[in-house]
């Protein structure tokens, strides 16, 4: 089925309210008004119509330079859609033409995750991207504003971005960031400098803060699990300690024939209590009775 173009009044349309692109480039319009003045405007753009008028959803700089060259209308696709389709297709038209710098592209991230409760595998659908892509995006939004400049400003890229957000320290942070700047570095370099500064945290060469104790602990988990395992039949016993932001979850499984998971458990409970108990001792052991079967 063949889309139909409308030609809309130059006025008659407004900018996206949800435009993920915060920022357009000066230079960007002038050469698309150079383009326009020669070629005309090549593809349609893609409007919704509202009770508040015509908003592009995907065009905004075609608009901008028509309206420089003073033109009546211009050429569009009319679309229904709601407030979140509306970003949505915002957002998938910015990314596929590289619009987005990797600041925006992670706040329009974020707004559908948040605005519009989708989960990451969502996004990465709607933006045909891989859900770690949409994830790193996001979390370029941790890096402090000195890093984020350096990001837009082009002295790092987005590659070395990722690889800074992964140090969960602030100061540290910083620090690799200047490491990076004075040594120019690749981005393998810098995710070797990011693991550097990590070990700094789980060896407490670094003063542990609110910020970095996560990490620090999460680094600890394995000699924790294997030191609480000791304590235990090691061979039949598993211990498996998960920790969020929010909690810290410990798992011992205890395995083998009930009588030995008792005497486990027993084991425990002297840990824990610092007292003993008999959980099961010989005279409440079920007794089986058997019934003598009457030769006829």
């Amino acid at each position: 089925m063949n889309k139909v173009i409308l030609q809309i009044p130059t006025t008659d349309l407004q900018p996206n309210p949800l435009q993920p692109r915060g920022i357009i480039s000066p230079d960007s319009i002038e050469e698309l008004v150079k383009s326009i003045e020669k070629h005309g405007i090549l593809e349609p753009l893609v409007v919704a119509k509202t009770p508040a008028g015509y908003q592009i959803i995907a065009g905004e700089r075609r608009w901008r330079s028509a309206r420089t060259l003073k033109l009546d209308s211009v050429p569009a696709i009319v679309k229904k859609t709601t407030p979140q389709g509306m970003l949505e297709m915002a957002i998938v038209e910015n990314v596929q033409r590289k619009d987005l710098n990797p600041i925006e592209r992670a706040k329009a991230f974020l707004r559908l995750k948040d605005e519009f409760s989708l989960v990451y595998e969502d996004i990465a659908e709607r933006v045909s991207k891989s859900i770690p892509y949409v994830v790193n995006s996001i979390r370029l939004l941790s890096l402090p504003d000195a890093l984020k400049d350096g990001l837009l400003s082009g002295l790092i890229s987005e590659g070395h971005g990722r690889a800074l957000a992964g140090i969960p320290d602030t100061r540290l942070m910083i620090e690799a960031y200047k490491i990076v700047l004075r040594e120019r570095a690749s981005v393998r370099r810098a995710e070797d400098i990011a693991r550097r500064m990590k070990k700094k945290i789980e060896e407490g060469m670094v003063p542990i803060t609110k910020e970095n104790l996560h990490h620090f602990l999460k680094s600890k988990l394995d000699v924790v699990s294997e030191s609480i395992k000791g304590k235990f039949d090691s061979e039949k016993t598993k211990v498996k300690i998960v920790q969020s932001n929010m909690a810290t979850k410990v798992t011992i499984q205890f395995n083998g024939p009930s009588d030995e998971r008792t005497k486990q458990l027993e084991n425990l409970y002297e840990i824990v209590c610092g007292k003993k108990i008999k959980l099961l001792d010989e005279e409440s052991k079920p007794k089986i009775k058997r019934k003598n079967k009457k030769i006829k």
